[in-house]
């Protein structure tokens, strides 16, 4: 059942939104474990080291951006149960 205070296209959004973030953390701890057993143990570790940055500052802008479309969509939600609210208030 689908709530009316999302439009069509919110709901996909968000379930897609949810679905980026689970893949995305999936994959990155994935490799960051590949990384973490590649490690040359005779080695300095600056090379996985600059690659686990990268990987982790990638991940971590990725996610922001999810996370935003999430709290727009939440936002969203939260404002129409404050209209649903005042017109139950009214109604009354």
């Amino acid at each position: 059942m689908t709530s009316p205070m999302f439009s069509g296209a919110e709901i996909p959004e968000l379930c897609d939104a949810i679905k980026d973030i689970h893949r995305l953390l999936t994959s990155v701890g994935v490799f960051f474990s590949e990384l973490d057993g590649a490690e040359d143990p005779g080695g300095n570790g600056l090379q996985i080291d600059f690659k686990k940055w990268g990987i982790r500052t990638i991940a971590e802008d990725l996610l922001a951006r999810q996370y935003e479309k999430i709290d727009r969509i939440v936002g969203i939600y939260q404002e129409e149960q404050e209209k649903m609210k005042e017109k139950g208030r009214r109604n009354r």
